[in-house]
């Protein structure tokens, strides 16, 4: 009994220890997060999307075209709901293992530089040197991010290829944590498949 007790002591001590945030990590919760991309150029514009992160499953919705991730089957689908069509999947091709690809920052290094409160959230700020975007764009600049790992604001910069740098933003504007209709990651039954010969979606667009 008397050995039992500090392992008792030690499991009520750890759950009841306040979460820390690590851009390092993938999110812990599931969520629905509306955001706004802005990408500078001649003309400022934001592009809303929607990321609805389900355990292993990841939902995208960016300009009409919906992305579902399975990192389970370790692949990716692409649908337009406006028409309900669907692609054959693609497999991940390297060793990605959470959603931080899709909605949030790949973060080599991170570090602390304060605390702010994001739409009525806690979160923790750093310095972040990864990659951002499915693209793997490499990415310097500040994150914002909540106790659960939910990346709540992104600002730095992005540099292509090409040596082209340029601003990236990323802003939420309504989180909900928990509550995930599972139906919405995965294809439903009444959209069409499209042959293989035909282009993805994006090449189409």
């Amino acid at each position: 009994m008397r050995a039992i007790l500090p392992l008792v002591a030690l499991t009520i001590a750890a759950t009841a220890a306040p979460l820390r945030a690590d851009p390092l990590v993938p999110p812990t919760v599931d969520y629905v997060q509306d955001v706004e991309i802005t990408r500078d150029s001649d003309h400022s514009f934001a592009v809303p999307a929607r990321y609805i992160v389900g355990g292993h499953h990841i939902r995208v919705e960016y300009v009409g075209i919906v992305t579902l991730v399975d990192l389970d089957r370790r692949q990716t689908t692409a649908m337009i709901p406006r028409v309900r069509t669907y692609w054959w999947p693609k497999p991940l091709i390297d060793g990605v293992k959470d959603s931080r690809r899709w909605v949030g920052v790949e973060a080599q290094s991170a570090e602390e530089i304060g605390k702010d409160t994001v739409l009525g959230h806690a979160v923790t700020k750093y310095r972040v040197r990864g990659t951002v975007f499915e693209t793997r764009t490499p990415f310097e600049g500040e994150v914002w991010t909540t106790a659960e790992n939910i990346v709540m604001r992104i600002d730095g910069i992005g540099r292509g290829a090409d040596g082209f740098s340029a601003p990236i933003k990323v802003t939420t504007v309504q989180l909900q944590i928990g509550g995930v209709d599972q139906g919405l990651l995965s294809v439903p039954a009444t959209f069409a498949r499209m042959p293989r010969s035909n282009p993805g979606p994006r090449q189409q667009n």
